[in-house]
């Protein structure tokens, strides 16, 4: 009986206290040309396909540069006018790319037309841990106690019922 009590307990005492918050990103992708980047801002500079004026792009240190093989690229490294790829969150004057994958640019033979900037929009969930609040420990504590007391009166139970059955055994002998 003890082995089965002290599974119990274990198995109401096993919920883990870390809180996560769920949250919701909207990942866009642009398509454009590298303009220059500005090392002491961290800022990428790109002019869209659609043409319009360049856009600024905040280049962070979980900010993935890759040609299209997957293989680093060092922004330094990336010349003006290559084409690129852009993933980032944000809207307005804060845009964070999150990935930018430096494309091969475009040998044509035929005269090139400007094309709309193809963009997609993804909705990922992310995962992001927070400090809990004194309000969401207490009301963890208070569940794993109210857990602990649940499986002792479970154990209690389980031990009463045992000592009915070993007691009828004993007056049927």
């Amino acid at each position: 009986m003890t082995t089965l009590g002290a599974a119990l307990l274990a198995i109401g005492c096993f919920w883990s206290s870390q809180a996560f918050a769920q949250t919701t990103t909207t990942v866009t992708t642009t398509n454009g040309a590298f303009t220059e980047y500005v090392p002491g801002s961290e800022t990428m500079v790109v002019r869209s396909e659609t043409g319009t004026s360049p856009l600024r792009y905040s280049v962070t240190k979980q900010t993935t540069i890759v040609d299209e093989t997957g293989a680093p690229v060092a922004v330094e490294r990336i010349s003006a006018g290559s084409p690129l790829s852009i993933q980032y969150t944000g809207s307005g004057d804060r845009l964070v790319a999150s990935r930018v994958v430096v494309r091969r640019a475009a040998t044509a033979t035929a005269p090139v037309t400007s094309a709309p900037a193809v963009t997609e929009q993804q909705t990922t969930a992310t995962t992001t841990t927070r400090p809990l609040t004194d309000e969401e420990k207490d009301a963890i504590e208070e569940a794993r106690e109210k857990r602990k007391e649940a499986a002792k009166k479970e154990i209690e139970r389980q031990k009463e019922a045992l000592e009915e059955a070993k007691d009828k055994l004993d007056d049927h002998d």
